[in-house]
């Protein structure tokens, strides 16, 4: 198993995107809201995942959810911030024989295969009064969590990413880059592909294969 991160941000100050990497969970967060407390909550949801992995089954995957949900309520509200932050958060978790997917907000994990491009994730995005609200961690007692299963075979590859991305790079492109040879070559040509676009928004990503 190989894995790969890469990372873009115009102000570090204000990059708010964590990934987390280990032999067997791989996660992605996107914080939002006031400065200190987005980067308080993703750098939290990273250091939980860190301490509660490896995760054997969905109903483990769903607990940790709803308790990482808790403490990182409980660290942002420590800030004072005037406005409340949360982040949302993505995570493979890679068993022997199959992978489990847990899921809060609009970042996206993605499963190449075959030669086909399967989206695990959805994005939990809703609009109100022409707003835009994307679920995440922090900001409600009990967010949605989506939850997947299946087998695992091996050539895998796995695409977790942030946001930033969605409106520049179609699914067909990135299809396209996952089916390079070297998953490094791969990286760097999904990176200069959305630096091509001439980005505004952060992004951070890890591509894995099994």
């Amino acid at each position: 198993m190989r894995y790969v991160c890469r990372e873009f941000f115009k102000d570090r100050e204000k990059y708010a995107d964590r990934l987390f990497t280990s032999e067997d969970t791989f996660a992605v967060a996107d914080g939002m809201g006031t400065l200190k407390g987005s980067r308080c909550a993703s750098e939290k949801a990273v250091e939980l995942v860190a301490k509660y992995r490896p995760f054997k089954d969905l109903s483990d995957l769903n607990v940790f959810f709803q308790r990482a949900n808790r403490k990182i309520m409980q660290e942002v509200a420590r800030l004072g911030d005037e406005s409340v932050s949360g982040t949302t958060l993505s995570i493979l978790s890679l068993n022997e024989g199959y992978f489990l997917v847990g899921h809060v907000g609009d970042s996206r994990i993605y499963l190449y295969r075959n030669g086909g491009l399967h989206l695990l994730t959805e994005d939990q995005i809703r609009f109100k009064g022409g707003k835009k609200y994307v679920s995440a961690l922090g900001l409600e007692w009990n967010p949605q969590v989506i939850l997947h299963e299946d087998t695992l075979l091996e050539g895998d590859r796995f695409l977790l990413i942030s946001d930033g991305a969605v409106d520049s790079i179609e699914d067909t492109k990135i299809a396209q880059i996952l089916s390079v040879e070297s998953l490094e070559d791969a990286a760097d040509l999904l990176m200069e592909t959305y630096l091509s676009s001439h980005p505004e928004e952060d992004l951070s990503f890890v591509a894995v294969h099994v």
